[in-house]
């Protein structure tokens, strides 16, 4: 639609190179590097270091003062890649298993057409962030200053999806991610020898009530139709078979679409413990923490044309079972309006590799696909 056969070549290839230099979060310098590169090829101007490694790109045409942001992610995932690609990851344990490779030359390839070629008055951002994948690398640009050192009116954000049909975007209103909470729970008894368990409190027995009680909290304190996952992820405690030990640990998550659902849950888990380990005479001491919110879409009508005029109706869902999987983006959604989307990934007759997989590899044929929808978003938004 936009790029001719070299230019989609070149950004295949230059897709290619990012794949073996994968870095995690806040580590992400040669990637950083490699996309500041292009930017200075292109002729785009760009401030780096927001969130450590983040870079925000801007072309700025005409007089008005109207701005969207379009967002990338940077960083990869702590797997030994085994896809074998002939262009798979030179760094040992780490590799693109998400297809961030993908996402930032989606928008990079979306940035040369809309710095070279396209009419519009107003500013288009691009943001590279880094530390998606659990780093939360969108709140630590937030308190680099995004807002404050660029005025952003919208802001979008997109992420293939290899379960949906090839060229199949997934997008609406309301939530779309859950938020994720973590806690921990630490509970102390009483040391003793395991043949003298009179002589104890034992902190797994105390942990194992704990467990039970917790997940009552689905069937008792919630509404039935509210969508959460409460999981208990790690127990930890003993070094031997005859000593009962003095402490134990209780490490979990919840996930959850509404806020409502997020506030009970989390009042729950601090007072069920306590309450347990007091009956059995132990003490329970509660970590809680808001790790990513609930991802609200809350402004779709340009999205929802771009993709229109970039794959047509036919290929849009609007109605879809939002995802319990979380997403940092949803920290800019909270700032200022804006959207995400899911672009899906899976071709007829291909095995469906899923995203986080050692076999995985993002699809470069989505690449045009997703440059047309960001220009096309910023024509939606600026064009003249």
């Amino acid at each position: 639609m936009y790029l001719n056969k070299d230019e989609i070549e070149y950004f295949k290839n230059f897709r290619h190179k990012l794949h073996q230099i994968p870095e995690l979060a806040y580590n992400e310098k040669n990637t950083a590097k490699e996309v500041c590169k292009e930017l200075e090829r292109i002729g785009i101007e760009y401030e780096y270091g927001l969130g450590k490694t983040g870079i925000v790109a801007w072309v700025k045409k005409g007089n008005s003062d109207k701005s969207i942001a379009l967002r990338a992610d940077l960083d990869a995932l702590p797997i030994e890649e085994k896809s074998g690609v002939e262009y798979a990851s030179k760094n040992r344990g780490v590799m693109h298993a998400c297809g961030h490779d993908g996402h930032t030359t989606m928008l990079l390839a979306a940035a040369k057409y809309i710095k070279e070629s396209l009419e519009f008055n107003g500013v288009v951002y691009f943001i590279f962030q880094p530390a998606e994948e659990g780093g939360a690398g969108a709140k630590a640009m937030i308190e680099d200053g995004l807002f404050e050192k660029f005025k952003i009116d919208r802001i979008y954000g997109l992420h293939n999806r290899p379960t949906e049909p090839f060229g199949r975007f997934l997008i609406k209103e309301g939530s779309v991610m859950s938020a994720i909470d973590i806690f921990k729970i630490n509970i102390e008894g009483k040391s003793a020898h395991s043949s003298q368990p009179h002589n104890a409190i034992n902190p797994i027995l105390v942990a194992s009530h704990i467990v039970l009680a917790l997940k009552n909290i689905s069937s008792q304190n919630l509404n039935p139709t509210s969508s959460h996952v409460i999981s208990i992820t790690k127990i930890n405690s003993g070094t031997t078979f005859n000593i009962i030990p003095q402490e134990c640990e209780i490490i979990g998550s919840i996930r959850v679409l509404d806020k409502e659902s997020q506030e009970i849950i989390k009042r729950k888990i601090h007072q069920i413990p306590k309450g347990m380990a007091a009956a059995l005479g132990a003490n329970a001491n509660i970590e809680y923490e808001h790790k990513y919110p609930i991802t609200i879409n809350s402004e779709i009508k340009y999205a929802l044309n771009a993709i229109k005029n970039t794959v047509g109706e036919k290929n849009i869902v609007t109605n879809f079972t939002p995802s319990m999987g979380s997403e940092d983006f949803s920290f800019f959604l909270e700032k200022v309006p804006g959207c995400y989307v899911w672009l899906g990934s899976k071709k007829e007759g291909k095995e469906m590799i899923p995203l986080h997989s050692e076999s995985y590899d993002f699809e470069d044929d989505l690449i045009e696909i997703g440059a047309n929808y960001w220009i096309n978003l910023a024509k939606e938004e600026l064009g003249v």
